[in-house]
């Protein structure tokens, strides 16, 4: 592993990631989590979640979230898996109410993430 990774890793563990829970699903190798780790804060479903948000249309919200939800469970992201989650059983409850408070805060941890 090289030292960039080694960092990225360590101050994901800081964070409350199961990274280690996660290696397995990436062949073990740091090198592929931290390429695809990358990716994450471009996922197109932040945006859109927010916009189906804004919008108020419930079904677009749940599968926007839910989608990411996977997302960040794969990579053991779990202070962003966490918001997510909350967001998902509201939704599956039938209320909007408390959605885009946990919205704003998945949207401050995915700029935590972009930080590391």
């Amino acid at each position: 592993m090289n030292e960039q990774n080694q960092r990225i890793i360590d101050r994901l563990i800081q964070w409350g990631c199961n990274v280690q829970g996660a290696m397995p699903r990436f062949l073990n190798s740091t090198d592929m989590y931290c390429q695809l780790l990358r990716s994450v804060p471009e996922q197109d479903d932040f945006e859109a979640l927010g916009n189906a948000l804004n919008a108020g249309d419930k079904t677009a919200t749940f599968e926007k979230a839910h989608a990411l939800k996977g997302v960040l469970a794969n990579m053991s992201l779990t202070p962003m898996y966490t918001e997510v989650c909350e967001i998902v059983e509201l939704l599956r409850s039938g209320t909007m109410e408390g959605v885009s408070s946990h919205y704003e805060k998945l949207m401050q941890e995915k700029t935590v993430l972009q930080d590391i």
